[in-house]
């Protein structure tokens, strides 16, 4: 999880406790944070317990200024403690996420949010309004979310002013959400615009201010810019590596960040060479069944194959599969993403045929767990097609795609890079399969809607003319 999306779920998992402490939803609140934060631990949830109970006490205790800062500070102090959940065991995001959705409806069947108690611009408010919106991009709607954020945004900025924490949390809730909703550019330049007002106000270690410049780096990766991207990382690591020290979740996940932006960058090798450096760390750091650990296992076999060694990914993932199998269930999403990965490279390790058969044993299992519109099941689908044909079946391949490409198109839309790889696929598959003239034409619809800048065009434009040529010696010599 990028150290902005940990430091956003962890303050709104903050902000949602204290939302709760002085409401009818408290109860119910209390014993899902005391369980989520127990972990099947009688002391820890008794430790939890107390804590929950004192910010109960202190916050039904204040009033005016007092009440607003007591709940700033335990906000903030609730968010260091579920960090800390977090990162010592990462599983527990989903708990979390699907408790802080359930406070969050009985928050809102209460009454939750409305001014009449305070005023519009009251800053419990602005509060509750600010959650609202974090709640609607948790439960799925980021449009929704940054649109909340948008009409809250200069509302906050005059009641507060420009440099108030609560004015940059609503800026980069803005941009987060923008980012999520799709517009990775301007959530870039939001954060852009944001960093240097968060660095000033707090300082240049403060953790908002790390977790600014990681949305900055990672939505400028997202945006198309891999190299600034890794650059950012590359700077923003000693930092976060001398504030936390060099063994710190935080550490680990920036080393992390910079080991995959430097292979989206066109370093595969370089990747690979930083995740083999910070594997062992990790796993010392975690243990060995960590999902940490496993994710960094995941990553180096990865690269590995990206860096040209497709038998030596395929074997570390043959290694790695039982184990996350074992650890996460046969069914768990970490576990279909081992097995494709398995699959995808045993295909270029020379075995066509076996990636055909692990593709064919792992689409029902996928469309079953995710659904048959998620994309990882579009592109299983996918990939099963590609393996059939590159394992002799040029037909199969070309009919698995004729049936795939108008599901692509559907749910993710005409000009989304897996309808136009689809598409691109289809052709391919299609001239092979003995169609040349089917080929050509579907490349000639192909083009425009990739227009004369889009990456693939060239290649485009080659097949087209590859294939019209097949097509003129076919119908030159009556087989058309």
């Amino acid at each position: 999880m990028p150290a902005d999306t940990f430091m956003a779920l962890t303050s709104l998992a903050g902000n949602t406790v204290v939302a709760a402490a002085t409401t009818d939803a408290w109860e119910a609140a209390g014993q899902g944070f005391a369980r989520l934060l127990g972990r099947g631990d009688p002391e820890q949830e008794q430790l939890a317990e107390r804590r929950l109970a004192e910010t109960r006490e202190q916050l039904t205790g204040a009033e005016g200024a007092d009440l607003e800062q007591a709940r700033a500070a335990l906000a903030e102090r609730w968010a260091g403690w579920l960090a800390d959940l977090l990162e010592e065991y990462p599983d527990a995001e989903a708990d979390l996420r699907a408790l802080i959705q359930e406070v969050q409806a009985a928050l809102i069947a209460s009454g939750y949010g409305e001014d009449d108690a305070y005023g519009p611009e009251h800053p419990e408010t602005l509060a509750a309004r600010s959650n609202l919106a974090d709640w609607t991009g948790e439960a799925g709607d980021a449009a929704g979310a940054r649109d909340q954020y948008a009409a809250l945004l200069p509302i906050i900025e005059r009641v507060s002013g420009p440099k108030h924490p609560r004015t940059l949390a609503a800026r980069d809730g803005l941009a987060r959400w923008t980012g999520q909703a799709g517009d990775a550019a301007r959530a870039r330049d939001q954060y852009a615009a944001l960093r240097p007002t968060v660095e000033r106000v707090l300082g240049p270690e403060h953790p908002r201010t790390l977790a600014a410049r990681d949305g900055l780096a990672d939505w400028t990766g997202q945006a198309g810019d891999a190299a600034g991207a890794r650059d950012q990382y590359a700077a923003l690591r000693p930092t976060v590596e001398r504030v936390s020290g060099p063994e710190h979740p935080r550490t680990l996940a920036a080393r992390s960040d910079l080991a995959d932006w430097t292979g989206q960058a066109g370093d595969a090798a370089g990747a690979r060479d930083q995740y083999a450096a910070l594997r062992p760390i990790i796993e010392r750091v975690s243990g060995p069944e960590h999902p940490r650990t496993l994710a960094a296992r995941g990553n180096l076999a990865r690269w590995t194959g990206f860096a040209g060694d497709a038998a030596g990914a395929r074997d570390q993932f043959t290694a790695l599969r039982p184990i996350i199998e074992r650890v996460s269930g046969p069914e768990h999403p970490r576990t279909l993403a081992a097995r494709s990965d398995l699959a995808a490279f045993t295909g270029p390790a020379g075995d066509a045929a076996g990636a055909r058969d692990q593709f064919t044993a792992l689409r029902p299992t996928v469309e079953r767990v995710l659904g048959p519109e998620h994309p990882l099941t579009l592109a299983a689908r996918g990939d099963l097609a590609d393996w059939t044909g590159q394992a002799g079946d040029a037909a199969g391949a070309r009919d698995q795609y004729a049936a795939l490409r108008p599901t692509v198109e559907r749910v993710l839309g005409p000009e989304h890079p897996l309808t136009l790889a689809a598409r691109d696929d289809l052709a391919r598959w299609t001239g092979e399969a003995g169609d040349a003239a089917g080929a050509r034409d579907q490349y000639a619809a192909l083009l425009p809607i990739l227009g004369p800048k889009h990456p693939e065009t060239l290649a485009a434009r080659d097949s087209l003319a590859y294939w019209s040529q097949k097509a003129d010696g076919a119908e030159g010599r009556g087989e058309n």
